[in-house]
């Protein structure tokens, strides 16, 4: 039941904003769900590429979501503890810090590789 709720939950705070153009991908990956970023990839026409945004997870025990982000070294770190899933999407979504979708995430390299194939 709560993975339903989840799954629904973070579909709404991230919807698809152009199927054709790009996507958020959201998977459900052992006691938490990962958030992805998904473009089309522009060396090789009808691939995407999916880069890690972030990741929540339940504590059972403390009540709270922890919210994660991929580093370019490839694993996920801590980011920060909230009460409530809602509170971490808009973490990610403002993203203070760049780590999510800015100028430190694996996003960064998409978007720039995009910009320099336009």
């Amino acid at each position: 039941m709560m993975d339903e709720r989840v799954m629904r939950d973070l579909n709404r705070a991230f919807p698809t904003p152009d199927p054709e153009k790009h996507r958020y991908i959201i998977e459900k990956e052992g006691f938490g769900y990962a958030l992805y970023d998904s473009r089309p990839d522009a060396e090789k026409p009808g691939e995407w590429v999916t880069v890690p945004v972030a990741k929540f997870s339940f504590h059972d025990g403390e009540q709270v979501w922890q919210l994660s982000w991929m580093p370019p070294q490839g694993r996920w770190q801590k980011y920060g503890r909230y009460f409530d899933i809602e509170t971490a999407t808009l973490i990610v979504k403002a993203d203070p810090a760049g780590n999510f979708m800015g100028a430190i995430s694996p996003l960064a390299y998409l978007k720039q590789t995009k910009k320099d194939g336009e």
